[in-house]
């Protein structure tokens, strides 16, 4: 066993069941398409850093990423593997079917830095974990708009959803344009700012991040800083 996953293991302890074996099938070095090298050039260069440990979970491949911290103590994600072309659903942005092409998601991380925008997420940017809309806000975010008078005129049904908080906030990108918002029904967040006047605690614009490129792209510079040189 790696030191990555041995640590990923005493850090995330209920996610290996006793009863079930963890196959360890090889270790690598990240490689991606130059297109995906040019449009995300922070993800690539963080997950160019990291020490890859593929392993097979349950039925399940993963790839583990790990990293050294400023405090000589490893960190990282445990991430799917990419998907080919035709597993994916179309519908998704241009900029989520290529990174998913190359980089499968972030399902859990161990030793995480407090700062990033990735703490208390369940997963993020995984295929199998993206919905349609609001997954379930809908209903209130109408009741509030409702109460206060306001149009409603962003449709639910043309974002996706692909970030997605324990207590159920969610980040999410238009279909076509990618641009990104967050449903925050329960936050305490500073770096926020409410969508075109709608209700507090419903659609918030994220300051300095315009779409879901912008967002894996600052995501990697908060790990990059943690990083030991």
């Amino acid at each position: 066993m790696s030191q990555d996953l041995a640590d990923f293991s005493n850090d995330i302890s209920w996610f290996f069941s006793d009863n079930e074996k963890i196959e360890v099938i090889d270790e690598k070095s990240f490689i991606c398409s130059k297109e995906f090298e040019e449009k995300f050039p922070s993800l690539t260069k963080l997950l160019k850093k990291a020490r890859i440990t593929k392993i097979k979970y349950e039925n399940q491949n993963y790839q583990l990423f790990g990293w050294t911290n400023q405090s000589s103590k490893s960190f990282g994600w445990l991430c799917l593997e990419p998907r080919t072309e035709v597993e994916i659903d179309k519908t998704l942005h241009p900029d989520h079917i290529l990174l998913l092409k190359n980089f499968g998601g972030i399902t859990e991380r161990w030793n995480e830095p407090e700062d990033t925008w990735l703490i208390n997420l369940n997963n993020a940017l995984t295929f199998e974990d993206t919905q349609i809309g609001f997954i379930g806000f809908e209903d209130y975010f109408n009741e509030m708009c409702q109460e206060e008078a306001i149009e409603v005129k962003v449709k639910p049904e043309e974002f996706i959803s692909f970030a997605f908080e324990a207590n159920g906030n969610i980040t999410m990108y238009h279909k076509q344009t990618g641009d990104v918002l967050m449903f925050a029904a329960d936050h305490f967040f500073d770096f926020i700012t409410p969508y075109e006047n709608y209700p507090e605690y419903t659609l918030y614009k994220i300051d300095n991040c315009n779409t879901f490129r912008d967002w894996v792209e600052i995501i990697s510079d908060q790990w990059l800083n943690h990083i030991k040189n």
